[in-house]
């Protein structure tokens, strides 16, 4: 009996023992457990809470800032309308003063214009008359050089061309035109020919100081001429040139020693290799170039 319950002790004790650690021990176990779980449950409670309010927060804050822009988009577009009407308003100003502007210059122009038209009528009759004055006036002076130089004529002897001399005047002197050599004296030119000398119409370029007495002015197409004894003059640098007999000049008087022909039942007359046509000016007979 005694040896049995000497062997029934350990178990006996590690009954009692696991009884205590039930009874004692495992509660304060689950309580710190259940501690732990309250804590952590709290704490993720706060924290989510915190988070949410945060959140919140954050979301309203958004809200609020895109309700500004939204207000402030509005404004601006507000804005961008305004500044539309107030330059569409400008460029019709613009397009009126413009407008305005152009019918006033149109009008300026129309006036000038015809202001302009009305001087030039003006002054193209002005121009007609001075020009008939002056037609007048040259053909009573025409008449007057030809008095002259009828008058110069019977005082002096006029040589014409193809005549021969045997000595030139002591007041001749010498000229040159195309590498040919002449003398000149009162309207009357020379070349050498053996002994004698032969009067030649006056060569193309040749240039002599002063007219010679008796001369005639003659204008064709706005241009003044010299004529004297079948050869025509123009004003140079040196004095007086001779120069071609210009188309369409006419003269009152030709010199002797002329050639007659008669070309198609028309009389010509011809000097110096000039052609002339006989014509009549207000009843005078006068020569024109042809």
């Amino acid at each position: 009996m005694k040896q049995v319950i000497n062997k029934n002790i350990p178990i006996f004790s590690l009954i009692f023992t696991f009884v205590l650690f039930v009874s004692y021990g495992l509660p304060s176990h689950l309580i710190e457990a259940e501690a732990r779980g309250f804590r952590r449950g709290s704490t993720r409670g706060s924290h989510r809470q915190i988070n949410r309010s945060g959140r919140q927060g954050a979301r309203q804050i958004n809200r609020g800032g895109r309700q500004f822009d939204r207000g402030s988009r509005q404004n601006n577009r507000q804005g961008d309308r305004d500044s539309r009407q107030f330059d569409r308003g400008s460029r019709q100003e613009n397009r009126q003063g413009n407008f305005d502007n152009r019918q006033e210059n149109r009008q300026e122009n129309i006036n000038n214009r015809q202001e302009n038209r009305q001087e030039n009528i003006n002054n193209r009759q002005d121009f007609r008359n001075d020009r008939w004055n002056d037609v007048s006036d040259w053909r009573d002076q025409r008449w007057d050089y030809w008095n002259d130089w009828n008058d110069w004529a019977n005082t002096r002897y006029w040589v014409g061309v193809g005549a021969s001399l045997l000595a030139i005047p002591a007041t001749a002197i010498a000229v040159s035109a195309a590498n040919q050599n002449y003398y000149y004296n009162e309207g009357v030119y020379m070349q050498p020919q053996g002994d004698s000398y032969v009067v030649v119409s006056a060569p193309v370029g040749a240039v002599i100081s002063t007219l010679p007495d008796g001369y005639i002015p003659v204008s064709v197409n706005n241009l003044n001429y010299y004529y004297y004894g079948g050869a025509f003059y123009q004003t140079s640098s040196g004095g007086y040139i001779v120069v071609q007999a210009p188309m369409g000049a006419i003269v009152p008087f030709i010199p002797d020693g002329y050639e007659t022909k008669v070309m198609g039942g028309t009389t010509y007359y011809q000097y110096g290799g000039v052609r002339y046509q006989p014509v009549y000016d207000e009843g005078n007979l006068v020569y024109k170039v042809v």
